[in-house]
């Protein structure tokens, strides 16, 4: 068949028929209209009426296209002040390798002062569309609560389901204590990964591999990770004269024991190994016991979060080259202290948190880290977005005697001597227009090109 047989053959293929597909019962909300699938806007009596919806959901596992051709029988709107109903999702991992999802509901104007929360607990082995599928059906049982009170209610209909499988499961954070009596693997969850990228021209090559593994066990008393990574790099330029190669090579274990001590307090032992190529060295060891205070109980995390964290232990390292103290291994005592705050409200997210740490043989060899991330609707369809993080640097014990080369200090061979670290980042997003957000079209959405057609 010639290339302009094969072209013709797969244009007309891709000519749509006209037919629409007739909507598949599986996604289906367990609270529907009897009538089929209508928009608010076009069932009758509830054009004045219909809730608005703004949905700030940004963590992992929300589908806003697929929440919003599924239930059709609200108003979804863009921005908070045009809602009636401001619903925040956050999520956090469980025990069990799955999520517990926290759906906080707002009113707002005639609804204000109705407020309540309800969750959804997915399991380590949903795919995405059970995650979705999760997620969408609490929603709605928020929803109806404020649709009850509309027109809109007289249409609404709940059933029940025999399928099982659609059914929330039992979170995994009720009993796990029980739950082990049965449970073969008692509450371990692992988790492992590998990654190979490859990319080059005629003058350069880059290829990066990355590996990690981590082990887990969470109850309500105790919570246990390991985790142990490493990455290899090679890359290679062809210049005029000469061929210059960088290879780096990183490799790190932590591990992490907490008790719970109460329902503010935590006290537990950190643990890790490292080897840099890049640090200068071939083996960091540090341990130590580690306490945390929390101004607001624990189970309020995913809305709010002020805590307080102190470690002291000792490092030891084992240095590739000799360091600018004459050292070619040391082991010296430290101590550190991180405040965190992180808040989730309906003005935007807060994540901020201030590490200071110091050697103890050397009070002057220390560091401040400030790391900051915001996001702020300051007005109506305007929003501030600020992230970055700085660093006072003076505890650089690793660095390498001599001169790096400009080969190094180019490719990032070796570290530096600095004073200081910084990155930032901000922008602004201003959205103007219909207030609506209620229609979903992905034709020719999936990729940015177009049909290539051969002769």
């Amino acid at each position: 068949m010639s290339s302009s047989v094969l072209a013709l053959v797969l244009f007309l293929l891709a000519v749509p028929t006209g037919a629409e597909p007739a909507p598949s019962e599986e996604g289906s909300s367990l609270l529907s209209s009897p009538e089929g699938v209508l928009s608010a806007a076009e069932v009758p009596g509830t054009t004045a009426d219909p809730v608005r919806i703004f949905l700030d959901c940004q963590t992992f596992g929300c589908d806003f296209d697929y929440f919003r051709t599924e239930v059709t029988w609200v108003d979804w709107v863009r921005d908070r002040q045009d809602a009636d109903v401001h619903v925040i999702v956050t999520s956090q991992a469980t025990g069990g390798g799955g999520r517990l999802f926290d759906m906080s509901f707002e009113g707002r104007g005639e609804y204000d002062g109705e407020r309540f929360t309800l969750t959804h607990t997915s399991r380590a082995d949903d795919t995405a569309d059970e995650r979705r599928r999760g997620i969408l059906r609490t929603l709605s049982f928020g929803f109806v609560r404020f649709a009850s009170d509309t027109p809109l209610a007289d249409r609404l209909e709940v059933r029940l389901t025999d399928d099982l499988a659609t059914a929330s499961p039992t979170p995994d954070t009720d009993a796990p204590e029980a739950a082990a009596a049965d449970d073969p693997w008692n509450l371990w969850v692992f988790s492992t990964s590998a990654r190979a990228t490859l990319n080059g021209e005629s003058a350069s090559s880059v290829q990066n591999y990355n590996g990690s593994f981590s082990a887990t066990r969470t109850t309500n008393d105790w919570r246990i990770r390991m985790s142990a990574s490493g990455s290899y790099g090679d890359r290679r330029f062809d210049l005029p004269d000469r061929t210059v190669r960088s290879i780096t090579r990183s490799y790190s274990g932590t591990g992490l024991v907490v008790k719970s001590l109460g329902a503010r307090t935590s006290g537990g032992v950190r643990a890790s190994a490292r080897h840099s190529t890049f640090a200068n060295q071939d083996l960091a060891l540090e341990i130590g016991p580690a306490v945390e205070w929390s101004l607001f109980p624990y189970e309020e995390s995913t809305r709010r979060a002020l805590t307080f964290e102190y470690w002291t232990g000792v490092n030891h390292f084992n240095y590739t080259e000799e360091t600018i103290f004459e050292q070619e291994q040391e082991s010296r005592f430290q101590h550190r202290g991180t405040l965190s705050l992180n808040l989730r409200q309906a003005w935007g997210t807060v994540n901020t948190s201030v590490t200071g740490s110091q050697y103890l043989h050397d009070t002057s060899l220390s560091q401040v880290r400030l790391n900051t991330g915001l996001n702020l609707r300051l007005f109506r369809g305007f929003s501030l977005n600020v992230n970055g993080s700085y660093s006072r640097v003076r505890d650089q014990l690793d660095l390498p005697r001599g001169e790096a080369t400009d080969d190094e200090i180019l490719l990032r061979q070796r570290q530096l001597a600095t004073d200081y670290r910084y990155f930032t980042s901000f922008g602004i997003t201003y959205t103007f227009g219909s207030i609506y957000s209620n229609i979903v079209n992905p034709r020719m959405g999936g990729s940015p090109g177009g049909m290539i057609v051969m002769f």
